[in-house]
């Protein structure tokens, strides 16, 4: 699918959506509120006729629908979406598409065990056993060589793919920011256990961690030549503690960071609440873009008195709606958010997160039209 294959309409359409966008990260209003969704892999498998167990076990799938999900995306779903970056990636067939693991950074970086879907369980998504459970285990845990973080990665994709797939040069497993890489690694009821019962122990274990995720950040940017000055953290587990204890357990190493890796964007996400640390984000952060999580987590209309004119941001419909939802409660549901975030730019139309892969596609369709319809600027009440 490249620019010049499309037509003179879908041309005008990536255009528009290119203007919207950019005018709302410039905290303008264009002729009405972008609609972008973040759809991924996941929820491709689901809209292309396959299972996790197909996608994250067979390369020939996990290649086919990292191709063509963006271009059904862009052909069915109706949203500010355009297809050309994915086009540029395609031209670099060494480096684009590259095999899926899944979130299980952590659990390859550390030799956890790893689940994968088979035939019995097809749509388990890949998942990390924890193994850290004890002080002594994570008394124990050492910052890894990234080398053997390199070959672990390729043995990981050799037992999920049942064969041998060329990475590009330094290639390593990606791993969360230091919170929720230990929540990964420890499971969620130990690590919020740990935090309150042994907080200088659990100091020293995310100093490792952040330890690690520079260890494997340098290493990939001394492999490729590059130097990385945008960063974007998806950090799920931190939204789950009070200011308090996410100031104390998050912010020292999260703002680290960013100011060694994001000296000229910074991303974050988080499909936890979030509203409550807002200030924070703003403040200590100095983040240029956020993907909130879902409504039944975070108030966007909290987010919006706290973001005005600093942050762009994106979301944040309960995707739950997406699943059961009547079409008076999807209507709700969009109107809450337009009507609390669109005013004054700054902001995407979008769910809480990732759209994942068992919803009812005519319901997202719907809630997509919808927020077009209504989310012409300028906002008003009578517009809903």
């Amino acid at each position: 699918m490249t620019f010049n294959k499309l037509s003179s309409d879908e041309r005008e359409r990536i255009k528009l959506a290119e203007w919207r966008i950019s005018k709302a990260k410039n905290f303008e209003e264009a002729d009405r509120v972008p609609v972008q969704i973040r759809v991924a892999n996941p929820f491709f498998c689901w809209a292309l006729g396959y299972t996790f167990n197909d996608y994250y076990r067979n390369w020939d799938v996990c290649r086919f629908v990292q191709i063509e999900g963006p271009k059904w995306a862009f052909k069915n779903l109706g949203d500010d979406r355009a297809p050309v970056p994915y086009d540029a990636w395609l031209n670099k067939i060494e480096e684009y598409p590259l095999p899926d693991i899944g979130s299980v950074g952590e659990g390859i970086v550390f030799g956890c065990e790893i689940v994968l879907p088979d035939n019995e369980h097809p749509w388990t998504t890949p998942w990390i056993i924890p193994k850290f459970k004890t002080l002594e285990d994570i008394d124990k845990l050492e910052v890894p060589d990234p080398r053997e973080c390199e070959k672990r990665l390729m043995e990981h994709i050799r037992r999920a793919y049942g064969k041998e797939i060329p990475l590009p040069k330094g290639t390593v497993p990606k791993i969360h920011p230091p919170l929720s890489a230990a929540g990964s690694l420890m499971g969620a009821e130990n690590l919020f256990t740990f935090l309150y019962k042994h907080p200088n122990e659990m100091h020293k274990f995310l100093e490792k961690l952040y330890k690690t995720y520079c260890v494997l950040k340098d290493y990939e940017d001394d492999q490729r030549g590059q130097e990385s000055r945008t960063l974007n953290l998806a950090d799920d587990h931190a939204g789950y503690l009070n200011v308090n204890m996410y100031k104390k357990f998050v912010l020292p190493y999260n703002k680290k960071l960013y100011e060694r890796y994001g000296r000229e964007k910074r991303r974050l996400h988080m499909d936890s609440k979030s509203d409550h640390i807002a200030h924070i984000i703003v403040e200590e952060y100095k983040l240029n873009e956020m993907d909130l999580g879902s409504s039944q987590f975070t108030d966007i209309a909290k987010i919006k008195k706290e973001f005005y004119n600093k942050v762009f941001f994106n979301g944040n419909l309960d995707t739950r709606l997406l699943v059961s939802g009547s079409e008076e409660e999807i209507k709700k549901g969009v109107e809450y958010c337009i009507y609390h975030a669109a005013p004054g730019g700054g902001y995407a139309f979008d769910v809480g997160g990732e759209t994942f892969a068992n919803i009812d596609i005519s319901k997202l369709k719907f809630a997509i039209e919808y927020a077009k319809k209504i989310g012409k600027y300028p906002i008003k009440i009578e517009n809903f």
